[in-house]
């Protein structure tokens, strides 16, 4: 998450937070942020109170989620330049080919605010259940996958289901690392189930 640009303006050379100010005026000095006391505007509003990136001067127009995503689409229909707040997973990564930008001040955290969601159990449950343990340990889906998804059936309003079908369908090679040595409940062979089930 943090300093996010269409992939018209990352293509022209924005690729970090301080790339920002040399460009300022292509940006009309405009940052686009989400929710008024949400925790990202608090630092956003921090990093211009503290003329981090020499963002000092610069406007913070916050609004909700939809708001601030609908001046991101006006913004790319017209190719104007636009700063906004981003984060994935989420659709606007594929629809606006949103790129997050470097952000060697940490000022959305370290690793450009990058963090792992992962899937933990206990410990009784991973001994009883060594066959679901696998699978779990084994089912990974990118930033760039979950996005995706979410804009299939977010913003395109499809059915989850057929979402999944069609991702399962399309990505063989990934089914077959999430099944490797996963069975079925009655003991056979968990890929070729799941090719037969599709």
């Amino acid at each position: 998450m943090g300093f996010a640009v269409p992939g018209y303006v990352y293509d022209a050379g924005i690729h970090s937070a301080e790339d920002l100010v040399a460009h300022a005026d292509q940006f009309n000095s405009t940052f686009y942020s989400i929710e008024s006391g949400s925790t990202v505007s608090d630092k956003i509003n921090a990093a211009v109170d503290n003329n981090v990136y020499e963002l000092g001067d610069w406007d913070i127009k916050e609004s909700s989620t939809p708001g601030m995503l609908s001046e991101v689409r006006s913004a790319q229909r017209e190719q104007r330049w636009i700063a906004f707040y981003g984060w994935t997973p989420h659709w606007m990564v594929p629809e606006f080919d949103t790129h997050i930008l470097d952000d060697p001040q940490g000022v959305y955290g370290g690793k450009n605010g990058a963090s792992d969601v992962k899937t933990i159990v206990s410990k009784r449950f991973a001994d009883a259940n060594p066959n679901m343990t696998r699978l779990l340990d084994q089912l990974t889906f990118s930033s760039e996958d979950q996005s995706a998804f979410i804009l299939d059936y977010g913003l395109n309003e499809r059915d989850p289901d057929d979402v999944a079908h069609d991702w399962l369908e399309a990505h063989p090679e990934k089914v077959a690392e999430f099944l490797d040595g996963v069975t079925t409940r009655e003991g056979g062979d968990a890929l070729k189930a799941m090719e037969a089930s599709l």
